[in-house]
C-alpha cells in the first residue's frame, strides 16, 4: 500500500463464548471471508454472565476479528449468527458483536 493509498474496512468484532465461537468461525469460512484473528482465554463478565475458565466460574471466552470490506458484509454475518443462536439455542451463548470503521494504514 503506498503512503498516499488508504483502504476503508469494516471491522467486525465479536465475543463469544468458546464453545459458540466454533460456530462463528465455521459461518465465517462457509461464508467465503478470506481471514480472521482469534484470541482465546479471554475472561470477562456481561449479560451471560461471569467467564473465568476457572473451576468456580466456569467457561471461557474468544475474541473474533474480522476486517471487511463493507457493512453489508459485517450486517450479514451477524445475522447469521443470531441465526444459529435462534434456531440451535435454548440458552442464549454469550455472544456480543461491535460494528467499527476505520483505515488500513499498512
Amino acid at each position: 500500500m503506498s503512503d498516499t493509498e488508504e483502504a476503508r474496512i469494516c471491522f467486525l468484532l465479536m465475543i463469544c463464548e468458546t464453545e459458540f465461537s466454533r460456530r462463528v468461525v465455521a459461518l465465517l469460512d462457509e461464508m467465503g471471508v478470506p481471514g480472521h484473528t482469534g484470541l482465546s482465554g479471554i475472561s470477562g463478565l456481561g449479560r451471560s454472565g461471569r467467564r473465568e475458565d476457572s473451576d468456580i466460574w466456569p467457561g471461557g471466552n474468544c475474541i473474533i476479528l474480522v476486517a471487511l470490506p463493507d457493512d453489508a458484509v459485517a450486517d450479514e454475518v451477524v445475522s447469521r449468527a443470531e441465526q444459529i443462536i435462534a434456531d440451535n439455542y435454548r440458552k442464549r451463548p454469550g455472544f456480543a458483536a461491535f460494528k467499527l470503521h476505520g483505515t488500513q494504514l499498512a
